[in-house]
């Protein structure tokens, strides 16, 4: 009965559905405007309660009307454009708008310590013959597609060796360069990683375009994106949808397309019980020329550890440079803009397990992006009983604290996490001079 009178004063009100509305959008901006992560996720819920209130002041007017009370109706449907502009304004407002947070206007950079500053990309056009990943792909646009989508899902090695042989197969991915091993979300990925110029180098959210700085050089290549992804979890990297084409391994089947940036858009996810293989291509022929070339070459690729599962053949098909001599190190890279960087990290833990990033402002001790960049920067690394010899890790990260033009000294960490379940360790660090991204 309570709940019935309440409904019938809010149906019959032409003041509660706008101001409950209104109240709700405030709290979605405000929710919206702030950068922490628990925070960000009740906004989605917010999100929610603001739909719903716009659908209760339609069913109001609707009411009003019903019941011929003509001047609350009204009231309620002219509220409905007055809502939409204060939203588009206040989003504007919270969400485009600068984001000062004030976070180093009163930091000092400490004079008595050896800081460093992050590199610039230096892109050498080079023609990419360590990748041979990426130069088979590239090498396939460029003879004239058909008009058959159909692919084969021929992914024998990948399949035999997860299913035999899953820690060497891990090992592999971890020591490769050509390769990011993560988690995310509690679940195990691996992408493929590109040669950019002379650098290995991990995209944002793995994907690979011709209007990448190294590629938009030459006249020859056509338009194209491509990702490739396993998961290990049961599940793919990026959320199958209508669009996307499920096999199973060595089924054939034509590839369902879609359009993506004017091109032919295709999403393939083939099942191996929790072994998923996924790759994403947009490219102008229908044919799926960059899908097929990334099969073909990971089925080469793991061959020969297929018929001797051994380190002994990981050292002997790793890429040129996959290791190196010397000391543990971390450099970092500006990427795009301020606040927005790329890690490079050799080191050798002695043993298997994942690193991740920690950083600091280090006049205060303040933890910067704790939650988001220990997502962003965790990786299975190559290791190896031989101390001296290295391996890499490169991931592409944000720090939100800070702003634009206010730099300062952060103490990066680099922590490994054995997989044996022992305590984890702090294996290097280093200070750097480093601006927050400011939105």
């Amino acid at each position: 009965m309570k709940l019935k009178r309440i409904a019938t004063v809010y149906f019959e009100s032409w003041w509660m559905p706008c101001i409950i509305a209104f109240l709700v959008l405030i709290t979605l901006l405000i929710t919206n405007s702030t950068n922490r992560k628990n925070i960000a996720i009740i906004a989605n819920g917010v999100l929610i309660l603001f739909a719903l209130s716009l659908l209760g002041i339609l069913f109001a007017s609707v009411w009003n009307l019903f019941k011929k009370h003509w001047g609350k109706g009204i009231v309620n449907l002219l509220m409905l454009p007055l809502l939409f502009i204060a939203s588009v304004f206040g989003f504007s407002l919270f969400m485009f708008g600068p984001s000062d947070d004030k976070f180093a206007d009163h930091l000092s950079i400490p004079d008595d310590i050896e800081i460093s500053e992050p590199l610039d990309w230096q892109v050498e056009f080079q023609d990419g013959s360590e990748d041979t990943f990426q130069s088979r792909l590239l090498t396939s646009l460029l003879t004239p597609g058909n008009q058959d989508p159909s692919v084969n899902a021929d992914v024998f090695s990948l399949v035999k060796l997860h299913k035999n042989e899953s820690d060497i197969l891990r090992r592999y991915l971890a020591t490769s360069p050509s390769w990011r091993l993560f988690q995310e979300k509690g679940d195990l990925f691996t992408t493929r990683r590109w040669m950019i110029g002379s650098f290995w180098r991990y995209s944002l959210h793995g994907y690979y375009i011709r209007h990448n700085p190294y590629f938009i050089f030459n006249p020859n290549l056509p338009d194209f994106q491509s990702r490739f992804t396993l998961g290990f979890s049961g599940k793919p990297w990026s959320k199958a949808s209508f669009k996307s084409t499920q096999m199973q391994q060595d089924q054939t089947k034509q590839l369902k397309l879609s359009v993506g940036n004017r091109m032919n858009q295709s999403h393939c996810v083939i099942t191996a019980g929790q072994l998923i293989v996924e790759i994403f291509e947009q490219s102008k022929a229908k044919e799926r020329r960059l899908t097929k070339a990334a099969l073909v070459h990971v089925e080469e690729e793991l061959r020969p550890l297929t018929m001797a599962p051994e380190w002994s053949t990981i050292q002997r098909i790793l890429p040129s440079g996959a290791a190196r001599r010397g000391e543990p190190t971390i450099s970092l890279r500006n990427a795009l803009q301020p606040g927005i960087y790329d890690s490079e990290i050799w080191v050798n833990p002695g043993e298997p397990g994942m690193i991740y990033l920690k950083a600091y402002e280090i006049t205060r001790e303040y933890r910067l992006s704790a939650d988001r960049l220990k997502e962003r920067s965790n990786e299975w690394v190559g290791w190896s009983n031989d101390t001296s010899q290295l391996f890499f890790s490169n991931t592409h990260f944000t720090i939100y604290e800070g702003d634009w033009g206010k730099p300062y000294a952060a103490r990066f960490e680099v922590w490994f996490v054995p997989d044996s379940g022992g305590p984890e360790r702090k294996l290097i660090e280093k200070v750097f001079k480093i601006e927050g991204w400011q939105r």
